[in-house]
């Protein structure tokens, strides 16, 4: 009797064991449909091919106050590497200490949003790396400022010689936005313990996270926040249930009618 009990109690351990593997892995296959692991390496960029001179440009422009009119503000400033790729602030402090309207988004595997800014203003990198050196609330210079400025100095000369080769002028506007891409590019966060669960190491989140996931998936989180990113996919209204009210909402920003002047983009 006992040995048949015991029997009975392996089989019915086996059962449950295969009932929580079975489940595990239907919650694996949707994740993996709903999310992308970070990369090792970013993806090609268009007509901008990466080379090892281009990301050291990059990464020493996107470091250099010199390109703002004060010389105080870099890309880094505002994008901070050492606290995510943002400042930690409400809003972010520019030229003159002006307040911008919006907050920064990180700059951390960036290169995988559907475009640039909150707004989605610019395609790329490339184009968005042009803009806070033009805004007066940020670096308040301006493309020919900044070529002056890059051109007075002779290791940025051979720097930029070195990063576009055979071309007459290389110390441009167009191609310093090219480095800063470049860089930018590079600044990817792979095999976190989520990556590694989505490429089927299932022991890498616990019990708690799975069920943390679970939740995401079921209460319909993932319908705007997927992909490699967890978002960055589309644009999505502000506000789950209802639109936030005047205390939430700044009466000046529009969100992305400004970009699209399209009715139901105001918000």
């Amino acid at each position: 009797m006992a040995k048949g009990l015991s029997w009975l109690s392996l089989f019915l351990s086996l059962l449950v064991c295969c009932g929580v593997l079975a489940a595990q892995d239907k919650l694996l296959a949707r994740a993996q449909r709903a999310f992308k692991p970070v990369p090792e390496t970013p993806p090609p960029l268009a007509d901008n091919p990466l080379t090892p001179e281009k990301i050291e440009l990059g990464k020493m422009l996107y470091f250099d106050p010199r390109l703002s009119s004060s010389w105080l503000i870099s890309c880094n400033t505002c994008h901070n590497l050492a606290l995510g790729g943002v400042d930690l602030l409400e809003t972010s402090i520019g030229h003159g200490w002006q307040k911008g309207p919006r907050n920064s988004p990180t700059v951390l595997n960036a290169v995988f949003n559907l475009a640039q800014f909150w707004d989605g203003r610019a395609k790329d990198l490339k184009e968005q790396a042009k803009g806070p050196v033009q805004a007066a609330v940020e670096m308040n210079s301006t493309p020919e400022r900044a070529v002056k400025t890059l051109k007075s100095i002779p290791e940025y000369v051979e720097r930029f010689k070195k990063a576009f080769p055979g071309e007459a002028d290389p110390v441009s506007f167009d191609n310093m936005a090219r480095a800063i891409e470049a860089f930018e590019a590079t600044l990817l966060t792979p095999d976190s313990r989520f990556d590694r669960y989505l490429k089927g190491d299932t022991a890498a989140i616990n019990a708690q996270e799975k069920r943390g996931l679970e939740l995401f998936l079921n209460k319909g989180c993932v319908a705007c926040h997927g992909g490699v990113n967890l978002g960055g996919t589309g644009y999505f209204a502000f506000g789950v249930v209802e639109k936030p009210g005047a205390d939430v909402l700044p009466p000046a920003d529009k969100g992305r009618f400004e970009v699209t002047k399209t009715a139901t983009d105001e918000y």
